[in-house]
């Protein structure tokens, strides 16, 4: 009976050791941390009505590409959500402050309702960080004008990687190339609104 005893008690401080050393992970997200300044004007109305993510890249994991063409998933560095959610989010918040404009959207559901002066089709083709490189952003977009004809438009980009160690690096690369890829929806939607950005 004791020596039952204190086996259990031997497992229980095994098990007990492997939780303390376990690495919980840590959660980010693309969305900036600052409010947003107010916007002045309620035009151009923009939705953004849809947007594909390959599978690959539709999970929790932060995804690293290295040397061989290979995929690793960062199972210490996650998503706070789904990015099918969080990537159309963003690109508004930045089409609204570019355009100086309240009445940008994303809509997956009930568009319909939303009377748009432009919709917005974003597909993304790869969003990942190349490591020891930059982060990777090719992003085609498909902008349907209400008044006018419809344009194609894509976005690649690489935004290099800064100095240092912090694990938050890459995902601030992956919101400078959104951040970029917004501006050229932005400009698109400027010239045919016979505009200009705001500053």
């Amino acid at each position: 009976m004791k020596r039952k005893i204190l086996h259990c008690a031997l497992l229980m401080s095994v098990l007990l050791g492997a939780c303390g050393t376990t690495v919980l992970p840590v959660y980010y997200s693309l969305e900036d941390q600052a409010m947003s300044v107010a916007l002045r004007a309620a035009t151009p109305r923009v939705a953004i009505v849809q947007v594909k993510i390959p599978d690959a890249l539709d999970r929790p994991q932060l995804l690293i590409r290295s040397a061989g063409n290979r995929l690793l998933l960062s199972e210490q560095r996650r998503w706070a959500e789904p990015l099918r959610y969080e990537i159309p989010r963003v690109v508004a918040d930045d089409l609204g402050r570019l355009l100086d404009s309240s009445g940008v959207a994303a809509l997956p559901v009930d568009v319909d309702r939303f009377a748009a002066d432009f919709r917005v089709q974003l597909d993304v083709q790869r969003l990942d960080v190349v490591a020891g490189q930059g982060a990777d952003l090719d992003l085609m977009w498909l902008l349907e004008a209400r008044q006018g004809k419809a344009k194609v438009g894509r976005s690649t980009l690489r935004e290099p990687l800064a100095a240092g160690d912090d694990p938050a690096v890459p995902v601030a690369a992956l919101r400078r190339a959104l951040a970029r890829a917004a501006a050229d929806i932005a400009n698109e939607i400027s010239r045919q609104n016979g505009g200009t950005l705001a500053k």
